[in-house]
């Protein structure tokens, strides 16, 4: 058993200074839940609007900007706070008065939700904090333990969705099935004596437009930066006056690229999202764009915080970063927290700038360059190699270990697994640097889409819930649920998963996914070869 810890990386800046990363203060909690109530009884009525034919594009621009914020964990002021629940209390009362109104018109019996909070007294921030709290405590005893850790997973897999959404509208693809599908699962949390089988199948339609979107904005993508392809990066920044691009919207990085042209100042990506922009072709073509930086988006606050450099936050980023990081921050979003500079008209100068005034990375690193991304046709030629062989029964059983490359503390475990793995089975390993007749390793750093399209290549030829395949999940991250449950909707029959730090994926969610799912969670070699040998 083990636990996926990111590990501390040396620096140049010392020791960088934390102040609770990943906790969620009370206030904010209940900010949340106040805002997450709004939006339930909001979805209710706009699809109750929606068999009516009724559409209202601002009210979704504010629901997609409001689960953006609860993404972000972002402590609002009292001022932003009061401004954000009037706009859905304002979206909410205008919804439900149409509907009423729509119901009169065609002489149906309109079906209203008890009112949580009072429309007309919105004003009053503070009961509206305190009612908040009640309704959680309430909801948390009478739910049980299921019902809980599944509206949790239907959350979360909104919350990955809007993601998706969010980077797709910038490329103007259409997502309203997405968007209604986020409708759908937020109208069933309203009810507390929903059936856990009617929660499920949301979960399902969910996963289905999740992965919809995640092939349309992978298609989106090299509509408009050209092919992806497999490629060696830089991990280890060189000297010189730097900016790093974090979040996930690439047009802004792309802004970037193209406003420090000959300015004398490097780029970095940051992030599993941005990490990605490399394998696109437009985006090689620029020299200034040298490297990647630091771990991920769950661990930003090191990353910044030893990043000598100017900042870009894109999207749904904001943290708690404001105390340590004035003047280097910024953002093109239309919501710039305290302490981080708003970029407005595209006009990065002030980021430039700032770049230029700071010291930059003054010290050589020792080399680390990987490789991202895959060779598309080789990947192919091997799946149709390794389904004939299972075909003719020479593979009785194929094992994809990893979703993210350097999984932490686990390479003892998988060091014995493929030692026992038996010669009539065959693991494509895309975390650990082992090739030998029955295992492929994948050299890729950042592979989600490269799973997905082998997973889809491999049930085009035939159906994934006819091939014996397991998939070992060697780290956690922000998308892991969305991952399980979309592979769940795919046909894996056996998901083996790691032990993940509670901020991620806490023991009694896991509980839930492996008792309802199936999910199992990653023990012994022995074991958990024998458990997938044994079906």
């Amino acid at each position: 058993m083990y636990y996926d810890y990111y590990q501390s990386i040396p620096t140049e800046h010392g020791d960088p200074v934390f102040r609770g990363s990943y906790s969620i203060n009370p206030t904010s909690s209940s900010s949340q839940e106040a805002i997450l109530i709004y939006l339930k009884e909001l979805a209710f009525y706009l699809l109750k609007l929606k068999e009516f034919g009724a559409n209202n594009e601002i009210i979704k621009e504010n629901i997609l900007e409001a689960i953006l914020g609860i993404i972000a964990n972002i402590d609002y002021s009292q001022e932003r706070f009061k401004r954000l629940i009037i706009i859905l209390s304002q979206d909410l009362s205008q919804a439900r008065a149409l509907y009423a109104k729509l119901c009169q018109q065609n002489k149906l019996e309109p079906k209203f939700l008890k009112e949580v909070f009072n429309l007309g007294g919105t004003s009053d921030m503070v009961e509206i904090i305190k009612k908040s709290e009640r309704q959680y405590v309430k909801r948390n005893a009478m739910y049980t333990f299921e019902q809980k850790n599944l509206f949790d997973i239907m959350f979360s897999l909104v919350k990955n969705m809007c993601i998706k959404i969010v980077q797709i509208k910038s490329y103007k693809k259409d997502f309203e099935k997405a968007y209604n599908c986020i409708l759908e699962v937020l109208k069933v949390m309203n009810f507390e004596d929903v059936a856990i089988e009617e929660v499920k199948s949301a979960i399902k339609k969910c996963i289905s437009e999740d992965h919809n979107l995640l092939k349309t904005l992978s298609d989106s993508q090299e509509e408009a930066y050209g092919e992806r392809q497999s490629v060696y990066i830089s991990f280890a920044p060189r000297t010189g006056k730097a900016i790093l691009v974090s979040g996930i919207d690439m047009t802004q990085l792309e802004a970037v690229l193209e406003a420090t042209k000959g300015r004398g100042v490097d780029v970095y990506t940051h992030g599993i999202i941005m990490l990605m922009a490399h394998t696109l072709a437009k985006f090689r073509t620029y020299p200034h764009l040298v490297g990647h930086f630091g771990k991920d988006i769950d661990n930003s606050l090191f990353d910044f915080a030893t990043f000598p450099g100017a900042i870009l936050m894109t999207r749904y980023l904001f943290q708690k970063v404001e105390y340590l990081y004035r003047g280097r921050l910024f953002t093109t979003d239309s919501f710039a927290p305290v302490g981080i500079v708003k970029i407005k008209d595209d006009n990065f100068e002030p980021l430039i700038q700032a770049a230029l005034n700071l010291k930059g990375f003054t010290k050589k690193q020792q080399k680390s360059i990987k490789r991202v991304g895959f060779r598309q046709k080789l990947m192919e030629e091997k799946i149709k190699e390794i389904i004939g062989k299972m075909e003719k029964n020479e593979i009785k059983h194929l094992y994809i270990i990893g979703l993210l490359n350097e999984a932490d503390g686990s390479r003892e475990y998988f060091d014995e697994f493929l030692k026992l793995l038996p010669k009539d089975c065959y693991a494509v390993s895309l975390a650990y640097d082992k090739n030998e007749e029955n295992i492929l390793h994948v050299d890729s750093l950042y592979d989600y889409l490269l799973v997905y399209k082998a997973l889809e290549k491999f049930n085009e030829i035939k159906s994934l819930n006819r091939l014996n395949i397991s998939i070992f999940i060697t780290k956690c991250d922000q998308y892991t649920i969305t991952n399980v449950m979309n592979f769940i909707h795919m046909g894996v029959k056996n998901i083996f998963l790691c032990k993940c730090i509670p901020t991620l994926l806490n023991p009694s969610l896991a509980e839930t996914m492996r008792k309802i799912f199936g999910i199992k969670e990653i023990s012994s070699p022995e074991q958990d070869l024998a458990k997938t040998l044994a079906e």
